[in-house]
């Protein structure tokens, strides 16, 4: 058993009285008490819907802000009850145990995570799923479909699929995805999902890590869960789980932030995991739960004249550091693009691919500081995003698809240059 120590007193006491279980579902409450309390109720309804027999619990990363006079927030009744917990017209045979892990602000996702996998590992939970209350697809069949595979096909690892309009997901599509499938070898589309299942073996294996004081994994733990099971030959799966549509009302995207916390993540564990992934040739499919992911054709009000000013802005303030990451040919190649005229600038899937590759060489020799290189990608990306929007302005799903083919064969091809410029000897610029 894991050690137990980072765990609450209360939160200990909770679990004494659960015993052992089948199934987990562990959920955040990210200062949210409605969508909680929603997400809390679709949980019980799928437990009762799906898995009448088995042995259920709730485990709540409470970290509310906003606490009562009793020290409690506004989301801790929705799990303090005791007692089966009944759903109008469906009925349950057993009762579903509700634990609180409190902490005084919401927990870093690697914090909420090490904790979950933590009561999984101390109730022996068999199956266990990790669901966000501000989701937008959560259902009682999407819940049951993160858990039914670990629970009865005994998959260690489930990762979500999702139908996304065209311009939706593009950081996914145009960078997480296909790199991480050339490089790890696994054909596991969404890297760093908000909802995932996972078997308790896993849980118990990614707690033992020494990786939880890590910045990466403190702050997005998910594509580091899902590359240990399949370096560890965890067999691992993807479930289809519907439509996925942005949080009404969702603030605008910063995207440095993201960039520092998934592609920061992605080139952590290509640090992390050589051993495992540098003699990897070829990439295979996962089983999928499902019909495939889709792309359906919508408007997009993305603004690709500012998106392509802020690519050629970025790319000149940045100058001096990007000639310390990019191969020099790489180098001269961007220079080229950035003086090109709108109409006529395309940023090529090849040329595309050797920058990544150069940055991921660039992190692993730290030619400067790493959080400061994740950061020079962001108007790079921005090209390829407006090559990406022109290009399929007028391209229907199924073309879309072919080209992610294409651009996932094209990193498969590129690897070799990959391994050349993490073996290569390269000057560190102070």
């Amino acid at each position: 058993m894991a050690e137990d120590t980072f765990l609450a007193d209360d939160l200990l006491r909770q679990l004494m009285s659960v015993g052992e279980v089948d199934l987990l579902v562990g959920i955040s409450t990210h200062n949210a008490a409605n969508p909680v309390r929603q997400a809390v109720q679709v949980i019980e309804q799928s437990y009762q819907q799906h898995f009448i027999r088995q042995r259920v619990v709730i485990v709540l990363m409470d970290g509310s802000e906003e606490k009562d006079g009793d020290g409690t927030s506004e989301a801790a009744p929705v799990v303090a009850g005791k007692g089966n917990v009944r759903v109008p017209g469906i009925t349950s045979l057993r009762t579903i145990h509700r634990v609180t892990a409190s902490f005084s602000t919401p927990p870093l996702p690697g914090v909420a995570l090490r904790t979950i996998l933590a009561v999984a590992d101390l109730l022996r939970a068999r199956a266990c799923a990790v669901v966000s209350s501000t989701s937008t697809n959560l259902s009682a069949d999407s819940i049951a479909k993160l858990l039914g595979p670990v629970y009865r096909e005994k998959f260690d690892l489930v990762a979500p699929l999702y139908t996304r309009h065209k311009y939706q997901g593009l950081l996914v599509r145009n960078l997480l995805y296909p790199m991480s499938r050339a490089v790890f070898g696994s054909g596991i589309r969404e890297i760093f999902p908000s909802e995932w299942g996972f078997s308790g073996r896993l849980a118990t294996h990614c707690l033992n890590q020494r990786v939880w004081q890590e910045e990466a994994i403190r702050a997005r733990p998910e594509a580091w869960m899902a590359i240990s099971a399949i370096g560890s030959d965890f067999s691992c799966c993807q479930a289809y789980l519907g439509e996925k549509t942005p949080p009404a009302g969702a603030a605008g995207t910063d995207i440095v932030e993201i960039l520092r916390q998934t592609v920061g993540g992605l080139f952590w564990c290509l640090e992390n995991e050589q051993d495992f992934w540098f003699d990897i040739d070829k990439s295979v499919s996962v089983p999928t739960f499902g019909p495939a992911p889709e792309l359906t054709s919508e408007a997009t009000e993305m603004d690709r004249h500012r998106i392509f000013e802020m690519f050629r802005t970025g790319v000149s303030d940045l100058e001096p550091i990007l000639s310390s990451i990019l191969d020099p040919e790489t180098h001269a190649e961007i220079k080229n693009m950035v003086a090109l005229e709108e109409g006529k600038f395309r940023f090529r899937s090849d040329l595309w691919v050797r920058t990544l590759y150069d940055f991921a060489a660039s992190y692993h020799h730290a030619v400067i500081n790493r959080d400061h290189l994740v950061q020079a990608l962001a108007p790079l990306y921005r090209g390829m995003t407006h090559s990406f929007l022109v290009e399929h302005a007028d391209s229907s799903p199924s073309e879309i698809e072919a080209a992610n083919e294409m651009l996932c064969s094209e990193f498969e091809l590129q690897k070799s240059y990959l391994r050349e410029r993490w073996k290569a000897k390269i000057e560190v610029k102070s």
